[in-house]
């Protein structure tokens, strides 16, 4: 089915439309990284976002979530594993040996009935197979239907936003990992990723919160 559906919409480069995949090595070769930075005041031991949020990677993200390409996940999940081995073994190796584990921020279930997935998801679960590090989506859920974040534009509105949107899943609380990669597709102000954090309980010795998205 999928090579009768390439013959009749054929993937094109969301770069320069060469056809054949969604993202071709000379697109990709133009992406810029973004670097680790310390975050201030924040419940993350810090947040890799893979590449900026525009361009071909902001095209991708938008045509997989609103546009329903479910096709495309599988290429941004490699060319996010490409971008980590790469460029930042060193934080994979430590991810790996301390037994991090993948965590995807879930929608919420009205929104997941109406999208009919959840990109973070089938993307987190990807990305962690192919790193080979441990992943899990049965720790917590979200209780607001939040509005999109990206809608909102003044940082304060996007902190309130989302503050309190998440519970553990009581089912697990006995489980909860100490090392955490809480994943997500984008973040610009990482207060999805803290609000998150703030679930967990981030109070506690010795934990430890990442944050990985494909964009920020």
């Amino acid at each position: 089915m999928s090579l009768i559906l390439d013959l009749i919409f054929p993937k094109k480069c969301y770069g320069c439309h060469q056809e054949g995949q969604y993202f071709c090595s000379n697109c990709l070769d133009k992406l810029n990284n973004i670097p680790i930075k310390p975050l201030v005041g924040s419940k993350l031991e810090s947040c890799l976002s893979l590449f900026k949020y525009k361009s071909i990677i902001k095209s991708a993200l938008l045509d997989l979530k609103y546009g329903f390409v479910s096709d495309l996940a599988d290429e941004l999940a490699n060319i996010c594993v490409n971008r980590i081995k790469k460029d930042y073994p060193s934080l994979l190796k430590y991810w790996l040996d301390n037994n991090f584990i993948l965590i995807p921020i879930p929608l919420h279930q009205h929104r997941y009935n109406w999208r009919g997935f959840n990109q973070a998801q089938i993307l987190g679960e990807n990305i962690a197979a192919k790193l080979g590090l441990k992943y899990s989506d049965q720790f917590f859920y979200r209780t607001l239907n939040t509005s999109a974040q990206a809608k909102l534009k003044d940082k304060t509105n996007r902190l309130s936003n989302v503050a309190n949107a998440f519970v553990l899943n009581p089912d697990n609380i006995e489980n909860l990992p100490k090392n955490i990669i809480l994943f997500d597709d984008v973040t610009t102000t990482q207060a999805t990723l803290n609000s998150a954090v703030t679930a967990f309980n981030s109070s506690h010795e010795n934990h430890h919160y990442w944050g990985l998205t494909v964009a920020g």
